[in-house]
């Protein structure tokens, strides 16, 4: 389902009641973009692991506090 933020705002609660009750997803738009999506709290586990999921995904090349270079930050 999809909606523009006024007509969300005009029926948020309505609107909330039928995503926890149906289980379906709401996208909301402005200005015709996606811009977030209203989902039921049961569609995402409570207990998901969020931390360490980008594990691998980024490769670390050397030491990001050293570049290598003398400078002074005073002047």
């Amino acid at each position: 389902m999809e909606m523009s933020v006024s007509q969300f705002k005009a029926k948020c609660l309505g609107i909330i009641e039928r995503v926890e009750r149906e289980k379906i997803a709401v996208v909301i738009t402005r200005y015709g973009k996606p811009a977030a999506q209203l989902i039921s709290a049961g569609s995402v586990p409570v207990d998901a692991d969020w931390f360490g999921r980008g594990k691998g995904a980024t490769i670390i090349k050397g030491d990001v506090l050293q570049t290598e270079e003398d400078w002074d930050a005073g002047s």
